[in-house]
């Protein structure tokens, strides 16, 4: 509405100059001054059509850039949705993907964890009775060692008592000996 209103005051503004110029400045009569407001007016009258016709073509210009733009909103919009719904399939389908191996991955990593439980299992279990075997033999071995070695030693020790006992006998008939040696 401005526009319209500054177009008027434009061109009314225009024509009075123009109509100013075209005149001397002379005391006139009446006639010359009915002719020049005539002119004024159709000049005024011409302007007011002029930016009437300006007002439409703007407003017709208004109209189409609106439908326009609403057009232009609507088929962004369309395609916006449209990448929306392809990027949540491919999301949908990827996360799908991730999520199946995954899935395969943990399944694996389960099947050969327990696999090598088994495996230490068993050498475990194998490892112990050997051991074990291994411990009872020794055992028996130390045990049959111990017994012959504690034979050998109440041997060793009866003789060497037995040799003691002696060497002691034979010292005290020597020292009596001494005694009834010296006292006769």
């Amino acid at each position: 509405m401005n526009t319209i209103k500054t177009a008027v005051v434009i061109a009314l503004v225009a024509g009075t100059t123009s109509a100013m110029a075209a005149t001397a400045v002379e005391t006139t009569p009446a006639a010359k001054v009915a002719a020049l407001k005539a002119q004024v007016k159709a000049d005024t009258i011409q302007a007011a059509s002029t930016v009437k016709s300006a007002a439409a073509t703007t407003k017709d210009k208004a109209a189409t850039a609106s439908k326009t733009a609403a057009q232009n909103t609507v088929a962004a919009k369309n395609v916006a949705v449209a990448k929306t719904v392809a990027t949540k399939d491919a999301v949908a389908e990827k996360t799908a993907e991730v999520k199946d191996a995954t899935v395969a991955k943990t399944v694996a990593a389960k099947d050969a964890a327990v696999a090598k439980a088994v495996e230490a299992k068993d050498a475990t279990v194998a490892k112990t009775a050997q051991v074990s075997d291994t411990a009872a033999a020794k055992t028996v071995a130390a045990k049959d060692a111990t017994v012959e070695k504690t034979a050998e030693v109440k041997e060793a020790v009866a003789e060497k008592t037995d040799a003691v006992k002696t060497e002691v006998k034979a010292e005290k008939k020597g020292l009596f000996s001494w005694f009834k040696k010296s006292a006769a």
